[in-house]
């Protein structure tokens, strides 16, 4: 089925056609960045060595293995974790959103129309999750029913989560963890073999002395550096991987729109979110079942806004390390700031968008 998307002659289109292309541009620039750094840690440790060690172990398959299985079963797993039931048709809030993900899917151009499921969390919210077009769902939480969104503002939020089925976002988020797994496997392997003829400190006992104690401060030596080194290469793949999330967080936007032809609807229905968001944060083991399941999430409930905390760029008056705390943390955001998000959706409109 080919997608019934507006046309070049819709005044939107261009706009839109940009910010898709700008999307991909930085999905693309991530995943080389990730590719990059695993080529060069082969680079410098590869060796027949590594090679059999990595290719005869059964933690590499077992470490690899994680991310292929935690995509191929993704929605189930988020269903499971929402707590989700098939929406019912016999209800009358749910038979509307039935009827309205269903327009949606028309315009969207996947030819299996993924089923619809009702989460229990009063938090509003929609996902939408699946390895592939035939096994995907999209989900709509209770509290969505609540914040008053129009047809076309539930229309619009659908239409960027189809726009994450259809563009397999799901397998380039995958993607990305299975380099970061290798690159974490040929590290272990390169740091485990450099440390285990670490010397450092023979200048204090010399060569062979110290016995038990200089073996234990050796030990120690190795593990404090064998975890800075880890906990600076997980820090730097962290934030590729959120960098391309956040990437595929915009291209939806902009697919979405582009379905619709009316970026303002998404606008609108992301400020009555936040809105909501901002009054009732999650916490206890709400607020845990939130982190795992925010980055399928449309808003994410946890860090979309900072509260009592406005951008340096705005507010002059922070002080250096307010600086660089906030973009510490939005360097390891799953989503785009909403604020930024309206902002591009605007642009997309060519226009400034109507307020709640």
């Amino acid at each position: 089925m080919k997608p019934r998307a507006i046309g070049p002659n819709h005044p939107n289109f261009a706009a839109i056609n940009h910010r898709i292309f700008v999307t991909w541009l930085k999905t693309l620039t991530g995943t080389c960045a990730m590719f990059g750094l695993v080529l060069l840690a082969f680079y410098e440790f590869g060796s027949a060595k590594l090679v059999h060690e990595l290719t005869h172990s059964w933690f590499t398959y077992l470490w690899l293995a994680f991310p292929v299985i935690s995509w191929w079963y993704s929605a189930k797993l988020s269903l499971i974790m929402a707590k989700a039931k098939p929406a019912d048709p016999n209800v009358p809030e749910e038979k509307r959103l039935i009827d309205l993900v269903h327009a949606v899917w028309l315009e969207s151009g996947l030819k299996y129309r993924p089923p619809v499921f009702i989460a229990s969390s009063p938090l509003p919210n929609a996902f939408a999750t699946g390895p592939i077009h035939r096994k995907a769902v999209v989900a709509a939480t209770r509290g969505l029913f609540e914040i008053g969104l129009t047809d076309d503002e539930i229309k619009a939020v659908f239409s960027h989560e189809l726009s994450h089925v259809r563009n397999y976002d799901v397998a380039i988020n995958s993607f990305q963890a299975i380099l970061s797994s290798l690159l974490f496997l040929i590290l272990n392997f390169a740091l485990q073999t450099i440390f285990g003829s670490l010397k450092l400190l023979s200048f204090i006992f010399g060569k062979n002395g110290g016995g038990f104690l200089r073996r234990m401060l050796s030990d120690f030596e190795s593990g404090v550096v064998f975890y800075g080194v880890f906990w600076l290469v997980s820090q730097v793949t962290v934030i590729i991987q959120m960098f391309v999330t956040r990437s595929r967080e915009s291209a939806a936007d902009a697919y979405g729109s582009r379905m619709t032809g009316n970026p303002c609807a998404l606008a609108t229905a992301l400020e009555k979110l936040t809105q909501y968001v901002e009054k009732h944060r999650p916490t206890g083991k709400e607020k845990a079942f939130w982190l795992a399941l925010r980055p399928a999430t449309i808003v994410d409930p946890i860090y979309d806004v900072y509260p009592n905390f406005n951008k340096p760029k705005v507010d002059k008056h922070k002080s250096l390390w307010q600086w660089v705390k906030y973009y510490w943390i939005e360097l390891h955001l799953t989503h785009p700031d909403t604020a930024e998000r309206i902002e591009v959706l605007e642009q997309m409109n060519g226009g400034s968008c109507p307020r709640v």
